[in-house]
């Protein structure tokens, strides 16, 4: 799974423009914008993933690799 979907919506959820190794909580991410995004994946991309996966995974690219990891149905570390 490439990072461009993920990308669109942590922009959408922090109004700021993203990259690959931008960091969630740098960006200015918090709790609250964790579930917005998480609540996005779900609706967006079909994938179940705890807001936990998010907070551990807080770079855009490590958090796309995880996101991969629960659409194959493998396990991730959450």
């Amino acid at each position: 799974m490439g990072t461009t979907a993920i990308a669109e919506i942590w922009q959408e959820v922090l109004g700021v423009p993203v990259a690959d190794d931008d960091d969630f909580f740098a960006l200015g991410g918090q709790s609250l914008a964790a579930m917005e995004v998480v609540a996005a994946v779900r609706r967006r991309l079909g994938i179940s993933v705890r807001v936990r996966v998010l907070l551990e995974h807080p770079v855009l690219a490590d958090f796309a690799d995880q996101l991969a990891r629960a659409a194959e149905g493998a396990p991730h570390r959450s």
